[in-house]
């Protein structure tokens, strides 16, 4: 575990850079969603951490979201809530990667105050059309809404899941259809500069 923080670390120190250089260049930065391990959710001071390191950038808090996995739910639930509630105290904004995938979304849900929810790709994967799989999806995002947490649809690819997905209020859609994984350089290419 102590590799899988240390990339934790690794990550949210480079984004936290790239977020600052962008800034000073005149970019109009959107946040950035950073992963960060199960076994790095049980360290009682992991809010300082990302804490210290995001102002060591001098970055904004708002342009970084920290992102678990809910599988960090099964090691220290407590643990888990606790950390939560400081990033958010420090003003990051938490997301639940994968929602979905796991047996205990509905639990999580309920315990966890979670600012965006991603629904898993897997629910847009060989998507045939199925009036199952639609209502399924569409009720996550009420859900979502009425919890008051954003919506990310992962793993979007044809135009008829984008409009399904705008059709029910899903704030942001992340996939193929708009763009794969890219270089950082790429990526500004896409920013725009305030003018």
């Amino acid at each position: 575990s102590y590799f899988i923080t240390k990339i934790d670390h690794y990550m949210l120190r480079h984004v936290a850079a790239d977020q600052r250089m962008w800034l000073d260049e005149g970019y109009k930065c959107v946040p950035v969603s950073v992963n960060v391990s199960r076994a790095h959710f049980i360290e009682s001071d992991l809010a300082e951490q990302v804490r210290d390191i995001v102002d060591d950038a001098h970055v904004p808090h708002d342009l970084i979201e920290i992102e678990l996995t809910e599988s960090a739910f099964f090691d220290d639930k407590n643990a888990l809530i606790s950390t939560m509630a400081k990033l958010k105290e420090y003003g990051f904004a938490v997301s639940l990667d994968d929602f979905g995938s796991g047996y205990s979304s509905l639990n999580s849900l309920k315990e966890l105050s979670l600012d965006v929810l991603k629904l898993d790709a897997e629910f847009f994967r060989n998507d045939d059309g199925g009036d199952r799989a639609r209502i399924v999806v569409a009720d996550a995002i009420g859900l979502a809404q009425k919890l008051t947490m954003h919506t990310v649809a992962e793993g979007v690819e044809t135009k008829e899941q984008v409009d399904f997905l705008a059709r029910h209020g899903c704030d942001m859609i992340q996939g193929y259809y708009f763009a794969k994984p890219m270089p950082k350089e790429e990526y500004v290419l896409r920013m725009g500069k305030h003018e």
